[in-house]
């Protein structure tokens, strides 16, 4: 079973990630308004700007992987290996299996050779 992700598009969060910045959604509430935050069931406008800025950086390797005719599947893996991680070309042919700790190093911009 994979668990395959829809190829991600040319546009990315950074209009929602300035919209957040500019102050449209509250500040997050702390300490003991968390817990009446989360029973009220108010749900953000925006996911906050850091997590918008990871998902950018994840839409541009992915973007990168699949100019170079590649893309990363998790598989869920065994109870020693919980995850694995397939380097496929887009035909879906196993080209190599990458470490879970590799993955970070990927993400950041380090090639897969």
């Amino acid at each position: 079973m994979g668990l395959d992700v829809a190829p991600v598009g040319s546009a990315g969060f950074s209009a929602a990630a300035e919209h957040a910045q500019r102050g449209s959604r509250t500040a997050a509430p702390t300490g003991a308004d968390d817990a009446a935050t989360l029973s009220s069931g108010e749900i953000p406008a925006s996911p906050p700007p850091e997590v918008l800025a990871a998902m950018d950086g994840a839409g541009r390797v992915a973007r990168e992987l699949h100019a170079q005719g590649r893309e990363l599947r998790f598989v869920p893996g065994d109870g020693a290996n919980p995850l694995r991680i397939e380097v496929r070309d887009l035909d879906g042919n196993v080209l190599r299996t990458i470490p879970p700790s590799q993955l970070l190093d990927v993400a950041t911009g380090s090639p897969l050779d």
